[in-house]
């Protein structure tokens, strides 16, 4: 545990402007967590400019495309949504199914290299296809977080995300990634807690 939070520390150091965006992003989702949420419209706000943050620092830190990408696309898909609920019109299911599509295709595309084995022949790589199905099953949980209409079902969806991000890391040895995930789960119970808890006990 301490050489992980070490890593942790100089993975920051070594890369502190990329370190500041992430942090902003992941200061973002927190707050939309933790907001009581009657409207979508302010968490919109903040899942896109989480995922708009999260992206860049990808990108200064130099951890691929992959992660810079499906970020990116859900900034995009955060901000079509809030445009829809800001005009108090639902998001049509041909949308939202696109949504879906979008994130399959992005991270089929991108791990596609690492999926599959050219070398002596053809053959699939089992460890990089189910971490490709987590991912794909963690931007699908995103899809259902932003399609909400109330901050309660909102965090719930993003628990689901998280769960699978979370497992993402573990099986890949990612525990640097692991910990922000799981700070931000926390986050996420903590405003069910806040909210949800007492709407239900009503």
């Amino acid at each position: 545990m301490k050489e992980m939070f070490l890593d942790y520390i100089q993975g920051i150091i070594a890369e502190p402007i990329g370190s500041i965006f992430v942090f902003l992003g992941m200061g973002a989702i927190i707050a939309s967590y933790l907001l009581k949420g009657k409207s979508m419209k302010v968490i919109l706000i903040l899942a896109f400019l989480s995922n708009a943050f999260v992206a860049i620092g990808y990108l200064l830190q130099g951890q691929g495309i992959n992660g810079a990408a499906s970020c990116l696309t859900g900034a995009v898909f955060s901000i079509i949504n809030f445009l829809f609920d800001s005009k108090n019109k639902e998001v049509p299911r041909p949308l939202v199914a696109f949504y879906g599509l979008a994130f399959i295709g992005i991270n089929v595309a991108v791990n596609f290299k690492n999926m599959v084995n050219f070398e002596g022949g053809f053959s699939l790589v089992p460890i990089q296809i189910v971490l490709c199905v987590l991912a794909i099953l963690g931007c699908l949980a995103f899809v259902m977080c932003i399609g909400q209409k109330n901050g309660a079902k909102y965090r719930f969806w993003n628990i689901m995300n998280m769960l699978m991000w979370c497992t993402y890391d573990v099986i890949s040895g990612n525990f640097i990634v692991l910990i922000t995930h799981l700070i931000q789960m926390g986050f996420a119970v903590v405003g069910m807690i806040i909210h949800d808890r007492k709407k239900n006990n009503k």
